[in-house]
């Protein structure tokens, strides 16, 4: 298992400054895969299902003051969104999570943002990774 820091920052590495809709599917596409393969998590972090809708719990609270993100604010009247950048090098991960981010993150650069959230939402294995809202 890696820290859920790590991945993050390395999806962000690859793929630059993303909206965190984006970030928490390609992270949960990676641990979907793993859970294929092993039925293991790749991280610790805390999915919550909504109807419709996930999200990652507790990311601000894990990133905090880190100095290696950086949140850069949108601008709705240009219809530019928020996105979270990684400003630092890339992180040191084990092989087979660089493997299933970089898979994940390929998957996810070839389709839409809604057709990536039906992967993530439609997989066998949603409902054992994440959580009911409460």
């Amino acid at each position: 298992m890696v820290k859920g820091r790590d991945a993050l920052a390395y999806v962000l590495y690859k793929m630059g400054c993303l909206h965190p809709f984006v970030a928490s599917r390609v992270l949960a596409l990676a641990e979907l895969r793993l859970m294929e393969e092993r039925g293991e998590r790749l991280t610790e972090l805390d999915y919550v299902r909504g109807p419709g809708v996930f999200y990652i719990e507790g990311v601000k609270e894990m990133l905090g003051d880190d100095p290696c993100f950086n949140k850069r604010e949108g601008d709705p009247s240009k219809k530019k969104r928020s996105c979270l950048e990684y400003r630092c090098g890339l992180p040191e991960l084990p092989g087979e999570a660089r493997r299933l981010l970089d898979e994940a993150i390929e998957r996810a650069g070839s389709v839409d943002e809604m057709t990536l959230n039906d992967m993530v939402m439609k997989h066998p294995l949603y409902e054992k990774l994440t959580r009911p809202m409460k």
